[in-house]
């Protein structure tokens, strides 16, 4: 199996996943895609959305 370097956006969104208790599925049903599409922005590195759903998810909570 071949290791997959993580670049520095994916990195940061999964911190903020994390730390706002997140999950790829609950991103995915917020920007209304699948959990592999959030899974693939991730990997491409367009985390432009992510970013901005998991601030309106955080946001929604409080």
């Amino acid at each position: 199996m071949q290791n997959r370097k993580r670049n520095e956006a994916e990195k940061e969104v999964m911190k903020m996943m994390i730390d706002a208790d997140i999950t790829q599925k609950m991103l995915a049903k917020h920007l209304d895609i699948t959990p592999q599409a959030v899974n693939n922005r991730l990997k491409r590195g367009s985390v432009e959305p992510l970013v901005e759903a998991i601030e309106e998810i955080k946001a929604n909570r409080s």
